[in-house]
C-alpha cells in the first residue's frame, strides 16, 4: 500500500481491506471473510537542507525554521492519504471484491542549487547570497484527488502446495485540486548606482496554473455548499492497478490457508493514470524580464497583494511577454512497480521485504508528475489477529534512512515512519499512521469458516 505508506503492513494476511493498496491479488488472500476499514490516516515527508531546532514532542511551541548554509538543491516532498471507507469480503475461498473511498494528496518541490540560509531576510539579501549562481530553476507540483476502488481478486492456479492469485483495481479519479508553479533558469545581474549596489532580472521566466475549482469557491457559503462547487468544477478519470502474488506453502499441513504459507511473492503496478484540471483564468506563463527589474521594484510590486489577479497583473508589468495558460493539464498519479517477498517464520513471525520502482521522476522538470517515497522496505513484524508489533526499516527515494515501529491493539493500528521523532524532532522528515478496522477477531472462528484445521 505505498500510496499510504502504512509499511507495517505489507504482505500480512492480517492486512484485510488495506492489501489491495499494495498488491491488488492480495485480498483473496486474506485471512478475513470479511474486512471493514473505517478510518486510516498516514503522512510522509522528506525534506532537505531544512531543519526544525529548539522543539521536541512534549515542546512543540519553540520551533524555529532553519536553512543549512551552502549551495545547495533544496527539496521537499510530502504525501497524505485520508482513507474514509474501505470494505472487503471474501466471496469463497478462491475469490474476493472490496469496495473503498479515498482522499489523496501529492506536493513535491525541487529548486536548482542555490544559496538559502537564516541571513536571508529580503529579496536584496537572496540576490546578493546568489549573485555568482548562473541561474535560479524550480518547481511546485500539488495534486489532490478523489478516488474510488473497485477491486477483483481470485485464484488463477492452485495445487496441493501453491498457489497464483490475481488481481485488478478499477480507480475512479476525481482531481479536486492541483496546481504548478515554475521559475525558469531566471538569471540575475549585479549593478552599481553610487554608493548604492542592487541585482536585477536578466532573462528567464515564471509559469504557474491552478485549478479553476478555487475561483468558483465563495468563502461565504457553507462548507457543503463548498465541497459540492469543487466536485462540480473537477473533472473524473479512470485509473487501473495490476497485480499477482505466488504463494508457497508449508508441506506439513494438508490444507492451504492465508497463515500457512512459506514464501509470498507478489508483483504489481499501481495507480496507472493521470488526473486531468482545468486551469485558472489567472494562470500564465511570463517570460523575458523587462528592464529595471530590480530588488526594489520586486519588494514593491509584490507587496500587499489583495488577489490573485493583482499577483497576475503584477507579472504582466515585470515580463515582456505573457501567455494565458487556457488549456486543461494533467497531473500523472503515482505509477509504479512493487515487488514484494514476505516469509512466515513461524511461531507468528515474518519478515517482508519490497521494492518500489517509481516509473516517473519529480525531477523532470517539463512534465507534471507525482510519486511515491520509498524505495526499499524491509519489516520485521510478530502479529496474531489481536496484537501484533512491527519495525519496518525504509531507505527511500531521497537517501533518508528511517527505522520506524508500529502497534496494533485489536482494531487499532498506529505507527512512525521514523522513530527518531519521539526523541528531537530535527529535520522535516518521517511521519506517521493510524488505521481502525473491524474483522472477526477469534482465530479458530476464522479458520474454521475455511474448513481448515487449527
Amino acid at each position: 500500500m505505498e500510496a499510504q505508506a502504512y509499511h507495517a503492513i505489507h504482505g500480512s494476511p492480517y492486512a484485510g481491506a488495506t492489501s489491495i493498496f499494495n498488491n491488488p491479488a492480495s485480498g483473496v488472500n486474506s485471512i478475513y471473510k470479511y474486512d471493514l476499514t473505517l478510518f486510516s490516516f498516514q503522512t510522509t515527508v522528506a525534506a532537505n537542507y531544512l531543519t526544525l531546532l529548539n522543539t521536541t514532542l512534549t515542546n512543540p511551541s519553540n520551533a524555529i525554521l532553519s536553512f543549512d548554509e551552502g549551495r545547495n538543491s533544496h527539496y521537499a516532498h510530502q504525501n497524505l492519504d485520508l482513507n474514509l471507507f474501505s470494505l472487503q469480503y471474501k466471496i469463497d475461498e478462491k475469490r474476493s471484491f472490496s469496495i473503498g473511498l479515498r482522499g489523496r494528496m501529492y506536493n513535491h518541490l525541487k529548486t536548482s542549487p542555490l544559496i538559502g540560509n537564516d541571513t536571508i531576510t529580503s529579496n536584496l539579501s537572496f540576490l546578493k547570497a546568489n549573485r555568482s549562481t548562473p541561474f535560479i530553476d524550480g518547481y511546485i507540483t500539488h495534486a489532490g484527488w478523489l478516488e474510488t476502488n473497485l477491486n477483483y481478486s481470485q485464484v488463477l492456479v492452485e495445487s496441493k502446495n501453491q498457489r497464483l492469485t490475481g488481481g485488478i483495481t478499477v480507480n475512479l479519479l476525481r482531481g479536486l485540486s492541483g496546481a504548478y508553479a515554475k521559475i525558469n533558469k531566471i538569471s540575475v545581474s549585479e549593478f552599481v548606482n553610487g554608493k548604492d549596489t542592487g541585482y536585477g532580472l536578466v532573462s528567464g521566466g515564471v509559469k504557474y496554473a491552478y485549478s479553476n475549482n478555487y475561483d468558483n469557491a465563495n468563502t461565504n457559503i457553507s462548507s457543503s455548499q463548498l465541497v459540492k462547487d469543487f466536485l462540480k468544477n473537477s473533472l473524473s478519470r479512470i485509473g487501473i492497478s495490476l497485480g499477482m502474488e505466488y504463494s508457497i506453502y508449508n508441506n506439513e499441513i494438508a490444507y492451504n490457508n492465508p497463515i500457512n504459507y512459506s514464501w509470498k511473492i507478489g508483483l504489481s503496478i499501481m495507480d496507472i493514470g493521470h488526473n486531468t484540471l482545468k486551469p485558472s483564468e489567472y494562470s500564465g506563463n511570463f517570460y523575458t524580464p523587462k528592464a529595471n527589474i530590480t530588488d526594489a521594484v520586486l519588494g514593491d510590486k509584490f507587496s500587499n497583494i489583495p488577489a490573485i489577479d493583482a499577483f497576475r497583473d503584477s507579472l504582466k508589468t515585470m515580463f515582456q511577454n505573457y501567455d494565458a495558460i487556457t488549456s486543461n493539464y494533467t497531473i500523472s498519479t503515482p505509477t509504479r512497480i512493487i515487488v514484494n517477498i514476505d516469509k512466515n517464520l513461524g511461531h507468528h513471525f515474518a519478515v517482508n521485504t519490497e521494492l518500489n520502482m517509481n516509473l516517473f521522476s519529480t525531477a523532470n522538470y517539463s512534465k507534471l508528475l507525482t510519486r511515491e517515497l520509498n524505495l526499499l522496505t524491509v519489516t520485521p513484524r510478530w502479529e496474531t489477529i489481536l496484537l501484533a508489533c512491527y519495525m519496518p526499516i525504509q531507505y527511500n527515494t531521497q537517501g533518508n534512512l528511517w527505522i520506524g515501529a508500529a502497534l496494533k491493539f485489536g482494531p487499532l493500528t498506529i505507527g512512525l515512519h521514523d522513530i527518531s521523532w519521539t526523541k528531537k524532532i530535527s529535520s522535516i522528515n518521517g511521519g506517521g499512521y493510524i488505521l481502525f478496522s473491524l474483522h472477526p477477531f477469534n482465530t479458530k472462528k476464522v479458520i474454521n469458516r475455511f474448513d481448515c484445521p487449527e
